[in-house]
């Protein structure tokens, strides 16, 4: 999978042509899925050990600090490194390892057909290459600058285990094979969705990075996201226009706070009202 935070925002300027898929919500909760207490309150199974876990590092990268740590595995990751990068609030969450990322899927957005990916050796001969086919997925609670591309073979395998996975991969390609993709209508996600159009408000994650609650171009409020400083600095006349808008707040509220401590209760009437 490879990030698109870049990529999504030069997307030309068309609206989509495609059906939204309905999101499923018959998928377990991440961190649940039957791993921990099932529907009958039974008790917790035993984690599993892994040969090559590394104790205080992280299984993708290998670095220490911030970790989370899977309750039915003895893998550890940093958020970051997570795909999706995940906010984890709960204490129950099972790693990529344990319980396929795409139980997290909203929709599919789009597909392609690569000769090869990123990640193939440039040694490799041309005749060894062979067709890789991916699908553009929008996970659900994230916005769409982090959707990101899932291979055909990695879908598969997540399918063997949630057959509705399959079911909805079916109806995307029906979808998918009867919209004229020459069409100068088409694209799989518009630009404004991936431009901030105003910050309603801010707060520190665990990990002390500034986050703001993003309302996205041509998406309504309940589209709204979290996003990492980060992710969004690209947009800092938005930012910039937030923190304005707090200072003036706060300038406004310490007024009114010492104008209510200037007014003190008046024992008894002045002598210059009684005569």
């Amino acid at each position: 999978m490879s990030s698109l935070v870049e990529r999504l925002r030069v997307r030309s300027d068309k609206r989509p042509r495609y059906t939204l898929d309905e999101s499923d919500d018959d998928f377990p909760p991440r961190g649940g899925n039957g791993k921990g207490k099932d529907r009958d309150g039974d008790p917790p199974v035993k984690q599993i050990e892994r040969e090559d876990a590394k104790e205080d590092a992280c299984r993708k990268c290998g670095l220490s600090d911030n970790l989370v740590s899977c309750t039915t595995c003895t893998y550890a990751f940093h958020r970051k490194c997570l795909v999706p990068c995940l906010n984890i609030t709960s204490d129950k969450w099972s790693c990529p390892e344990c319980v396929s990322p795409l139980t997290e899927m909203e929709k599919i957005l789009d597909c392609e057909t690569k000769v090869a990916s990123e990640e193939t050796s440039s040694s490799e001969s041309g005749s060894n290459k062979k067709p890789v086919k991916q699908y553009l997925i929008k996970w659900k609670g994230l916005s769409h600058i982090h959707c990101t591309w899932v291979s055909e073979d990695e879908y598969f395998e997540a399918a063997k285990i949630h057959p509705r996975l399959k079911t909805r991969l079916n109806n995307f390609n029906r979808q998918f094979e009867s919209t004229d993709k020459s069409d100068d209508d088409y694209v799989p996600i518009r630009p404004e969705w991936t431009t901030v159009d105003r910050v309603l408000a801010s707060r520190k994650n665990s990990s002390g990075e500034r986050e703001y609650y993003v309302k996205w171009k041509e998406l309504s409020y309940d589209e709204c996201t979290w996003e990492s400083e980060s992710d969004i600095s690209v947009f800092q006349p938005q930012i910039e226009r937030y923190n304005e808008i707090l200072s003036r707040r706060k300038k406004s509220t310490d007024k009114s706070k010492n104008a209510d401590r200037a007014m003190r209760h008046a024992e008894g009437t002045p002598e210059f009202l009684t005569g």
